[in-house]
């Protein structure tokens, strides 16, 4: 499945609950799927899985899906569900689909948003009376209708989702430490596995062990939750022309990613339909993709459970971690300041194959800046921050040769981590007794592996370029050393 859309979103689930006192924004894209994946077998599936859904994604279940779909409105469509190279299961064109062409045309009826009419009226009043914010009303909404099997109008849709969304989600906190110890990613999925079970936990306080007729434990409880929000990071979309609104869209789920295109769903208001247009012809066939956002390898990892091939994603980027020194004399001056433009004494900032952002070098600049230039911290720490008025392209010549070497430091250090991963990842230990464990342990170390290529091929990149400068700068303040000595020995 796959959803995409020009929206952000943030990773504090539940604002007005407040479940964890600090958890940074983080700016999403929301739309879906799998692309680089072996298959995963029921033996991948954690034994406090949910009962619902599909073990694998099979054509049968999507095929009952669209049945159900097109009994239900959806118009006929120019792509069929098939077995496709890139995913699993995606749609492909039925016959030839022009440039420009709009695709889908999923009727509202057929689109789960907070708006959507519960099967249990009473259950969803008693969220909305204690204004539970669309992601966990969302949640909660599937995990009520996905209870009721049969009973319930979206059974066909809930039978055709992953029984276990491929999202770090579904990574133990030993196989995120094993796994993706070099990469950044790893704190990322942490925090949100650690925001989906503080929401889950304050809903339970605050509302479900208050109507626990409503809210039964054995329906509601941390599975069931890791499951609905495993669906919402992987599908959820936000529609710019239905004014920001969230939605879940059947159909336009089995749509896979591809890095090449840029087109997203919308609402269509003359045709009364989601839709997205077509950014490249497509022929008889061939695979239709749609854009999950221009995403990192890691948060594609993170939200989708798929790692795009290496140097596939002109969107890709690692994040490198800088930290002021301890030992510095201006340390607690400067963290006051950072502190002041909400950063910390450790601070990670993206890098691209292309470069790296003027924010990393302003940090740089404030790390190895010497006490003598304490007026000028303020300035750098906001220019960090992206949160100044003066020019944008802060320079310091006098430290710019200390501030590019304290990047390539840290630069060189990622690189050891990853360096250090990837020599032993052949080795690491996958000896389980369960041969479908296994399975899922070398599923899962694959795709550590082509992460962690990915992220130290931009270092690399980085790594080369910083040298580069440096090597560049200290010639020319050879050269000029050169020529002072010349004209001192010229009029001795």
């Amino acid at each position: 499945m796959a959803e995409a859309s020009t929206v952000t979103f943030f990773s504090t689930l539940l604002p007005s609950f407040r479940p964890h006192a600090h958890v940074p924004h983080r700016s999403l894209t929301l739309p879906r799927k799998f692309q680089v994946r072996c298959s995963v077998s029921a033996g991948a599936t954690p034994q406090n899985a949910v009962a619902w859904g599909c073990e694998i994604e099979s054509l049968e279940s999507a095929s009952a899906l669209q049945r159900w779909l097109s009994e239900s409105g959806l118009p006929p469509q120019k792509m069929g569900i098939d077995r496709v190279e890139v995913g699993e299961r995606g749609l492909v064109a039925l016959k030839s689909i022009r440039k420009g062409e709009k695709l889908l045309f999923v009727p509202p009826s057929l689109v789960i948003t907070p708006n959507s009419e519960w099967s249990h009226p009473e259950t969803g009043e008693v969220l909305k009376r204690n204004s539970v914010p669309d992601w966990p009303l969302l949640a909660t909404y599937l995990i009520s209708e996905a209870s009721l099997m049969e009973s319930s109008r979206w059974s066909n849709y809930i039978s055709a989702l992953p029984r276990q969304p491929y999202s770090l989600l579904y990574w133990s906190q030993a196989e995120l430490d094993r796994y993706l110890e070099a990469s950044q990613i790893r704190e990322r999925a942490i925090e949100r596995i650690d925001n989906v079970i503080g929401t889950y936990n304050d809903l339970r306080l605050r509302i479900f062990s208050k109507y626990p007729d409503l809210f039964p434990d054995e329906v509601f409880n941390i599975e069931s939750f890791k499951w609905s929000f495993g669906i919402l990071f992987s599908r959820l979309v936000r529609l710019p022309s239905m004014d920001g609104q969230v939605a879940l869209v059947p159909w336009a789920d089995m749509l896979n990613h591809s890095c090449e295109v840029e087109t997203f769903l919308d609402y269509d208001k003359q045709s009364k339909g989601i839709v997205f247009t077509t950014d490249r012809p497509y022929q008889p066939g061939e695979q239709v993709f749609i854009s999950y956002g221009k995403k990192s390898n890691g948060e594609l990892l993170l939200s989708y459970g798929f790692v795009p091939k290496e140097g596939g994603n002109p969107s890709d980027s690692v994040e490198l971690s800088l930290s002021l020194k301890k030992s510095d004399a201006s340390y607690k001056e400067k963290l006051v300041l950072l502190k002041k433009y909400g950063l910390s004494a450790s601070q990670c900032f993206p890098i691209q194959i292309t470069g790296w952002p003027l924010e990393l070098l302003a940090y740089a600049y404030l790390a190895v800046s010497p006490s003598s230039m304490r007026e000028n911290f303020e300035e750098m720490a906001a220019a960090a921050s992206n949160n100044t008025t003066s020019k944008k392209d802060l320079r310091y010549p006098e430290i710019e040769e200390q501030a590019l070497q304290f990047i390539l430091d840290s630069c060189e250090a990622s690189i050891s981590k990853y360096n250090k991963f990837l020599q032993a990842s052949g080795s690491l230990d996958l000896d389980v007794t369960s041969p479908k464990q296994l399975n899922r342990r070398l599923f899962l170390k694959q795709l550590a592996v082509d992460l962690c290529n990915s992220e130290r091929r931009i270092l690399f990149r980085a790594q080369y370029i910083l040298r580069r400068k440096l090597r560049d700068m200290r010639a020319g303040e050879l050269r000029a050393l050169t020529i002072f000595n010349g004209f001192r020995k010229f009029f001795q």
